[in-house]
């Protein structure tokens, strides 16, 4: 039954797109743009610098591994950081345990986005501010609190080869793959929203929580109720989007997303809060 839904769902897709080759060619487009302006230019140097880092065994510098891991997530944003903790598992820097259990509290938006989109939807800096402590101070609690349940794990001292090419490759391998689900995404919101002319407010949620950044800019123009906690939402849970960024890196390195899901959906109620009380 569900083969069957599956195929059904397919098929429907593939006439959908052949009736609104005109979305879907736009869509594509803007996809495009938004990767090559807003995604590539640091998630593809910074995944280069984190493969280089693990190759010279960086965290080893570091009194703890999960130290080690959120502060590069942070640096690094996603799906980078699920990077990291691969390549340290794949390294046996770190076991598949203890690489599962960090995917809760290691999600990070790139900051320099996050920035910057915020002070375009809000034109305030206060605002912009108090949301990104938010988001820092909320992975930090979960940083805490599930640090103790860490498996404990012995510092790994193995010294690899540093191999540019092979750091580039990857980079270019992982920010391929973003762009496809980007685009996916993308074109498959839009034709939603055409044919079933979904209106507002249930349009930009359903922006938000499949494109985070598509979520984010439709915002920009609007002067709602709750439209901190809305941009918050977004951001915090990442829209599916970015959970499928994760999803596929994670199955690269045969690591569990439903860790990655349970951080997202409890910073999500946790931001959630704290929005609405600050």
């Amino acid at each position: 039954m569900k083969r069957k839904l599956t195929i059904l769902f397919i098929m429907t897709f593939i006439i959908l797109i052949f009736k609104n080759y005109e979305i879907v060619l736009q869509s594509t487009i803007d996809a495009t743009t938004i990767w090559l302006n807003k995604v590539f230019p640091y998630l593809f140097i910074m995944i280069i610098i984190q493969d280089l880092l693990i190759n010279l065994n960086f965290s080893s510098y570091f009194r703890s591994t999960a130290i080690y891991i959120f502060i590069m997530s942070l640096l690094s944003g996603s799906p980078s950081g699920a990077y990291i903790i691969g390549k340290l598992n794949e390294e046996n820097i770190i076991s598949k345990d203890y690489a599962n259990k960090t995917l809760i509290f290691t999600f990070f938006a790139n900051p320099l986005f996050i920035y910057s989109i915020l002070n375009t939807i809000f034109l305030n800096k206060y605002i912009t501010i108090k949301l990104m402590l938010i988001l820092y101070l909320t992975n930090f609690i979960l940083f805490l609190y599930y640090k103790k349940d860490l498996p404990n794990q012995s510092k790994s001292f193995k010294k690899v080869n540093i191999n540019l090419s092979s750091s580039i490759k990857t980079s270019m391998n992982t920010v391929t793959i973003v762009l496809g689900v980007i685009t996916f995404y993308l074109v498959f919101s839009s034709i939603i929203l055409n044919e079933f002319n979904i209106s507002y407010p249930f349009n930009i949620l359903f922006k938000g929580f499949l494109e985070m950044t598509q979520g984010l800019v439709s915002l920009t123009s609007l002067n709602i109720k709750f439209k901190e906690v809305i941009a918050i939402t977004f951001i915090s849970f990442g829209g599916f989007s970015i959970h499928t960024q994760v999803a596929c890196i994670l199955n690269e390195y045969n690591l569990s997303y439903k860790y990655f899901l349970k951080g997202r959906l409890i910073q999500t109620i946790m931001t959630i809060i704290l929005t609405i009380i600050t």
